[in-house]
């Protein structure tokens, strides 16, 4: 290569421009030139090709330098940062605190919406860095409060009021169907009031119905987008929320909106925020849950198969985590439910590295705490709404004694830790086929049976007073075809094999949705639980009109009182039983019940038809009741404090016990079980003769 080969950087002359020196002494003297005539010369030309390209290899360095230099100012700018965040779950509209014990000597309370932002106030003021307060859905639906979700959206203003800042959906807040929360995005709006965001990253609308039209247009004024992103401090933190696969199961009223997978939309939300968004720190506020069955506990499945997660508030289970879990590194935190307590991550930052944890705490939610007086102030100026545009339809007021409990309920908590026949079920269930009756009058049909699930029982009873907000908040769930907040009675018949079946959900399905072991009224029955799944039950008595107790015959009809909600988790229970399980609702002569708003019972009063809700069975069977003190407030029976007995677990692996009697399931896996046997035997014959010499005698 000579000299003129070579490749020059022609230094910048010192000047307020950059200056570049003429390409070549032709250029001046043959502008007009084209290049292809400037340059034909391979020796005259190479030296000024050299020149041009090194001017302008000096103009992408100096820029290049400049905008690296910007990049590097800005990184020497972000300096390392703590990050307080505080989370809550499924606070599930519980505004007023709770107490724990009915002793009047007793004063422990914990949650309540002004505890909780004093608790929330407090840990802001005493941290030294940035704050950060989510929540991971189910902020709605719980007790009476919620019945002005949809003309007052009081959640949703009270939590922005209380400091928060990004919230998610969980499956209760679809409870109202998708109408319902929209209308309740457009109060919360036009309440001109700071509200919090709400990322919803699964949440699929139909195609062209027009029943989720309007949660459509709702979701794009407020806005309800799939993620956000918040600043920090100068770290930029992602933030998406999911609905898990058992809580859509439970969002049943969301119809006809859907929801996609959980992991899939969660693997492109950490996509879009990783290298689109160029986000420090991914939060997913996650309404899935944590199990005790790691198959089940889906948060601990999302942090596995979406790693680049830094941080999940789990929500749906209601579980408590008093320390962190650790996958991979991923921190999941959990605050139980209904504001009992503030969880607390405290992170600390640094550019260009994954977030460090320093500290996990549930800071409780209890008297001690200070109430902020603006929030209470809040909460009172909403019970007269309650009163006037709720509680009066029914006759009823906030603060009224329906009747007075012996002792204290145990705990729901408790009672899923023990799962199984309770007390209070036994109360429901009663309460629920005494209503029938009552409504129906003398000449209705019997009602042989009563059932309820475990989930749709919210909270106990305590000693003392019960009030109608106490009475209500033990059933505070849904909404019926009146538009009215609670689901309504409904009654279904079934034959004797079908309530077989429906008696192995308690058996076998609860083993997989906790919240499906059944409370029930009318009936008794045994079962060993080391029994083949879907046919555990070995005996079953049913209550006759008569008062007497038999067994179910397969053909005779029977009459079951349920909840709307209910009823319409059937197929949910064929499905899961890969059709074993199969039930049919049918009406009083046999044919098949083609919508089950026929089975709606009604209080046909002097006021017009009016849905029987399943709290206001409770209420009025309460109110049946004799007043044994003589003070004037009807007294709830000794004997609902402890079940009844009317579920009898008898394990055993007795062979006979295990196989008598044979349901269908045990007949079919005998019969097959056999069939096996008889091949291998025939096999095991065939092979010996086989491999028998020739010649040989048997």
């Amino acid at each position: 290569m000579t000299v003129n080969d070579r490749f020059y950087l022609m230094p910048m002359r010192s000047s307020r421009r950059a200056h570049f020196p003429c390409p070549c002494p032709t250029e001046t003297r043959k502008r007009s030139e084209s290049a292809m005539l400037r340059f034909s010369s391979p020796l005259m030309n190479t030296r000024c090709l050299m020149r041009m390209l090194a001017g302008w290899i000096a103009v992408f360095l100096v820029f290049s330098g400049l905008l690296f230099s910007e990049d590097a100012g800005a990184a020497a700018d972000k300096r390392e940062q703590r990050l307080l965040l505080l989370f809550t779950g499924d606070l599930h509209s519980q505004v007023l605190p709770r107490r724990l014990s009915g002793d009047p000597a007793d004063v422990r309370e914990v949650g309540g919406y002004a505890r909780l932002a004093g608790r929330i106030r407090e840990a802001v003021h005493r941290y030294d860095g940035e704050t950060l307060v989510v929540d991971a859905g189910d902020f709605s639906m719980g007790t009476v409060f919620h019945t002005l979700f949809r003309s007052e959206s009081l959640e949703l203003r009270l939590m922005g009021e209380m400091g928060y800042e990004v919230t998610t959906l969980g499956n209760h807040d679809f409870d109202f169907h998708p109408d319902g929360l929209a209308r309740s995005l457009t109060a919360a709006l036009s309440s001109g009031k700071r509200l919090p965001r709400i990322v919803s990253s699964n949440v699929v609308f139909s195609a062209s119905g027009p029943e989720d039209r309007s949660l459509r247009e709702a979701f794009l004024r407020y806005p309800v987008v799939p993620y956000t992103v918040v600043e920090k401090g100068g770290f930029r933190i992602g933030i998406f929320g999911l609905l898990g696969k058992d809580a859509q199961i439970d969002a049943p009223f969301a119809k006809p909106v859907t929801f996609s997978d959980p992991i899939q939309a969660a693997r492109e939300m950490v996509a879009t925020l990783r290298h689109e968004e160029r986000v420090d720190v991914i939060l997913c506020l996650s309404h899935s849950g944590i199990s005790g069955n790691p198959k089940h506990s889906e948060d601990e499945l999302l942090a596995r198969s979406v790693p680049d997660i830094d941080v999940i508030v789990s929500g749906h289970t209601h579980s408590v985590l008093l320390e962190p879990l650790r996958i991979g590194q991923t921190v999941v935190g959990a605050a139980g439910s209904y504001g009992n307590y503030l969880g607390a991550i405290d992170l600390l930052l640094k550019p260009g590295e994954r977030p460090t944890l320093l500290r996990y705490e549930l800071l409780p939610v209890t008297e001690t705490v200070a109430t902020d007086p603006v929030i209470a102030s809040e909460i009172q100026s909403a019970i007269p709404l309650i009163d006037r545009e709720f509680l009066s339809v029914y006759g009823m007021h906030f603060g009224q004694v329906l009747a007075e409990s012996p002792g204290d309920f145990p705990t729901v908590e408790s009672t899923y830790d023990h799962p199984g026949e309770t007390g209070l079920g036994d109360l429901i269930t009663d309460a629920f086929r005494h209503a029938v009756h009552q409504a129906e009058g003398a000449p209705s049909a019997f009602v042989h049976m009563a059932i309820q699930p475990l989930g749709n029982i919210r909270d106990r009873l305590l000693r003392g007073p019960v009030r109608v907000e106490d009475v209500f908040r033990v059933l505070s769930l849904g909404l019926g075809p009146d538009g009215m907040p609670g689901y309504p009675l409904m009654t279904v018949y079934l034959n004797g094999s079908e309530v077989k079946r429906l008696l192995e959900v308690e058996t076998t399905i609860s083993g997989i949705k906790r919240d499906a072991h059944l409370q029930m009224s009318g009936v008794r029955f045994r079962y060993n639980p080391h029994r083949l799944p879907f046919d555990r039950v070995t005996e079953i008595l049913v209550e006759s009109s008569d008062g007497s107790w038999q067994p179910p015959a397969a053909d005779r009809l029977y009459r079951i009182v349920l909840n709307s909600y209910t009823a319409q988790m059937v197929d949910y229970v064929s499905r899961v039983s890969h059709g074993l399980l199969v039930m049919t609702p049918k009406r009083a002569d046999g044919s098949q019940m083609k919508d089950w708003k026929e089975g709606i019972v009604y209080d046909r009063g002097a006021q017009g038809d009016r849905e029987i809700k399943e709290w206001i069975a409770l209420a009025r069977y309460m109110e049946r009741f004799s007043d044994e003190d003589g003070d004037g407030v009807p007294d709830i029976p000794l004997r609902y404090l402890k079940p009844e007995g009317r579920i009898v677990v008898e394990p055993s692996w007795n062979p006979l016990r295990l196989i008598y009697p044979a349901g269908e399931v045990t007949r079919w896996a005998v019969f097959g079980g056999g069939m096996l046997f008889g091949i291998s035997v025939w096999i095991f014959r065939a092979k010996r003769r086989k491999r028998r010499p020739i010649g040989t005698s048997s």
